[in-house]
């Protein structure tokens, strides 16, 4: 997924890498070979231009383009690159691939790659394969049956894995169901890397609110009144992170160590979105999230996982309750730590020759 531009994806991959690499190996990105495009999550043709001119589309078109150009500008040329994506040849022998982290299982959504079995492990040349951290994300056995894959999904992940980790209950549900043998479970590797010598030292004044989400996302005028509210009860601006929101009062498209530095100095976080909320963890904020029905299988788990439920907001009217309510972050950070050694212990038991 690190082809993804999107700060989540960026970071998830930049620590793999290291971790990686910690333990005496060395490391490089395969790019994604796309497969079909299943019956009912095609793009077509004219599928980007429709959504590009979607988010275009208002009275302040000029700064919604400045923002997409300034954000697709910046990934392309400077993100990716310097986190070592280049473009490789698919079919270079490598020791041990690592499939993951994050939404590389989950095939029942647009993406320009489709149903990718490279991602399934099939065609890799390679002595061994694993995954880390991987999700189905939206796709279920369900889903799997309606699109008739699912017997293909389980023969190439009982084929092609050496080791299976996956980061959720419905993935883990769905590879020991395919396999006939449960997988590991392991955190986001965001949770397993200190960025501190990549990060920003400076901080900046706790006087505003992160907004992080995706265009679109946050669009319902009662979602938007009652941040809105909050925001001017406190006396705190709302910052955009990577994408242009027309009622925040400030985006910016920063590099993808400063997204971290904006989480770790902000008041509050409002996301509804994974890495939003896996940011708000690792930097010990108070934070809501607003669960959405493509990502609702990982991100409740990933709440339920730390014993943070309580930050999901299904009632509006208790947002401002569930913004207030102090986390004990003692046992998230305790939870952090015996995860971490968990997953790096995976991954250098996995990653023996």
């Amino acid at each position: 997924m690190q082809e993804v531009m999107n700060y989540g994806s960026f970071l998830q991959a930049f620590s793999l890498k290291k971790n990686i690499e910690a333990l005496g190996h060395q490391c490089d990105f395969i790019n994604i070979v796309p497969g079909l495009q299943l019956d009912g999550y095609q793009q077509g043709r004219f599928y980007k231009i429709g959504m590009l001119l979607k988010r275009l589309c208002g009275r302040d078109f000029f700064k919604r383009f400045a923002t997409i150009y300034r954000y697709r500008t910046r990934f392309a040329k400077e993100f990716l690159p310097y986190l070592g994506v280049k473009k490789r040849r698919t079919d270079e022998h490598h020791d041990i691939v690592v499939i993951g982290s994050d939404e590389v299982f989950n095939c029942a959504q647009k993406t320009w790659f489709g149903f990718s079995t490279q991602l399934y492990g099939q065609g890799i040349e390679a002595d061994k394969v694993i995954s880390y951290a991987a999700s189905f994300g939206a796709t279920t056995l369900e889903i799997m049956n309606v699109l008739g894959i699912k017997d293909k999904i389980a023969a190439m992940l009982k084929a092609n894995f050496f080791q299976i980790s996956v980061r959720d209950d419905n993935s883990f549900l769905v590879v020991k169901e395919l396999t006939g043998r449960p997988p590991e479970m392991h955190v986001d590797p965001v949770f397993i890397y200190d960025y501190t010598p990549y990060v920003p030292t400076k901080k900046r004044n706790a006087n505003y609110i992160i907004v992080y989400s995706y265009p679109g996302r946050i669009s319902a005028k009662d979602e938007i009144d009652v941040i809105k509210t909050f925001a001017k009860k406190k006396g705190l601006s709302l910052i955009s992170i990577g994408h242009y929101f027309s009622w925040c009062d400030e985006t910016v498209v920063p590099t993808p160590f400063e997204v971290l530095a904006y989480f770790r100095d902000a008041a509050y976080i409002v996301t509804d979105t994974f890495h939003g909320s896996v940011f708000s963890i690792k930097y010990n904020k108070n934070f809501c999230t607003i669960v959405r029905d493509m990502n609702r299988q990982k991100l409740t788990f990933l709440l339920h996982q730390f014993g943070l439920e309580n930050r999901i907001v299904s009632d509006l009217t208790l947002f401002e309750t569930t913004m207030e309510t102090k986390i004990d972050y003692h046992y998230v950070n305790e939870k952090i730590k015996l995860e971490k050694q968990r997953s790096v212990d995976y991954l250098e038991r996995s990653l023996k020759a």
